[in-house]
């Protein structure tokens, strides 16, 4: 198995251990999306500039994103934590389809394309 294959499996079951938690009871670990975070950004690093990316791992992301959208109104105390976290993966989502990486878009910092 490739480095990537085992990153990806990696984000598989923790992205899947998070979102069950918070469906069945209603538990928010902010560590374990630090560490899908984290997966996911290694992800978009070794996608970087690849012209083919793995429908597989875009559907996840995009998968959980919208999960945690549907979510966030049934958990009211911590809503605005669930919709940054559905944010943070929508837009590793979309840099994995720009062909870039988190570390390419710094704040404050214009971009010159």
């Amino acid at each position: 198995m490739t480095k990537f294959e085992t990153s990806f499996e990696q984000l598989k079951l923790e992205l899947g251990d998070f979102l069950l938690a918070i469906q069945t009871v209603r538990k928010v670990d902010a560590a374990a999306f630090q560490r899908i975070d984290r997966e996911a950004t290694v992800l978009a690093h070794a996608l970087k500039g690849q012209a083919l990316i793995p429908k597989s791992l875009l559907n996840e992301l995009y998968k959980a994103s919208k999960i945690l959208r549907a979510e966030a109104p049934y958990i009211e105390d911590r809503q605005g934590d669930l919709e940054a976290m559905a944010d943070t993966l929508e837009t590793t989502f979309d840099l994995i389809l720009a062909g870039e990486s988190p570390d390419d878009r710094l704040p404050g910092v214009p971009r010159i394309i």
